[in-house]
């Protein structure tokens, strides 16, 4: 829980129902803000509640009415829905503008969020299930809702995929782990391979790695993790003379499941 005060009174923000019903009772809460009514408390798109404190009509450069919705998040337009209202993201320091804060603190929240961001990657990268590593980069999150949706877009942008892919390669490096060498272990394990499916399994990681099974209507993502792993242990690639896989997990175009975390 947190508030804003404004004029002498305190305009409250809590972090779920659960908390908000402590100290009010019987008041309803909407579940759709863009659809609330001055005065009514509503649900933030992250599952905080706060307080609509100004509904009011705005017009554009075509003289066209616009709805605009103010909460101690910030000022927003009831129909955009690229802009989402977020608890998470705090009280804004000025909540009489649209983008609730200042350029000078906007830039400073690009680079916290950068930083923020770079943690997350390095996370994913080491092996930690993406729930887990959003968790450890973003300590303050509370919404479980609000954790998985953003670490679901989190992985889907290009950004965080190529901090990702950067972080598994200095890590790879770390552990003399090149590109040249584990093509080298997946080779020699397709050849030295007693069992069929070994060799088929190797041989088909080694077509991946070559881009001979990349296609547009992919419908998964596989995703090798060596990084972490020194080179003694990258040495048990072939273990008691059978091959063995250190690390492999796959991701679906579905929500992760907490329980991957």
């Amino acid at each position: 829980m947190d508030f804003k005060e404004i004029k002498n009174t305190k305009h409250y923000i809590y972090d779920n129902k659960e908390e908000f019903r402590i100290t009010n009772t019987t008041l309803p809460v909407r579940h759709n803000w863009r659809h609330g009514e001055e005065g009514e408390w509503v649900f933030t798109d992250d599952g905080f509640v706060c307080q609509i404190l100004r509904k009011m009509d705005i017009s554009n450069n075509s003289k066209k009415k616009r709805i605009c919705i103010r909460t101690v998040c910030g000022t927003f337009l009831a129909k955009d829905k690229n802009k989402e209202m977020l608890g998470e993201e705090g009280i804004a320091e000025n909540i009489y503008t649209f983008s609730g804060s200042s350029k000078g603190s906007e830039a400073y929240d690009n680079r916290k969020r950068n930083s923020r961001e770079l943690l997350f990657a390095r996370y994913v990268a080491s092996g930690i299930g993406a729930l887990k590593a959003y968790k450890l980069a973003y300590p303050d999150s509370r919404s479980s809702n609000y954790i998985k949706k953003r670490t679901d877009r989190l992985l889907k942008t290009e950004t965080i995929q190529k901090m990702v892919s950067q972080e598994i390669k200095a890590l790879l490096e770390k552990n003399d782990a090149t590109p040249e060498y584990i093509i080298e272990r997946y080779k020699t394990i397709s050849d030295l391979a007693e069992r069929d499916t070994d060799k088929l399994a190797a041989l088909r990681d080694l077509a991946k790695m070559a881009g001979l099974f990349n296609t547009e209507d992919k419908k998964s993502e596989q995703v090798t993790i060596w990084a972490g792993f020194s080179p003694e242990q990258l040495e048990g690639v072939k273990k008691h003379g059978e091959p063995e896989l250190i690390a492999h997990a796959e991701k679906n175009e579905k929500d992760e499941k907490e329980g991957n975390s």
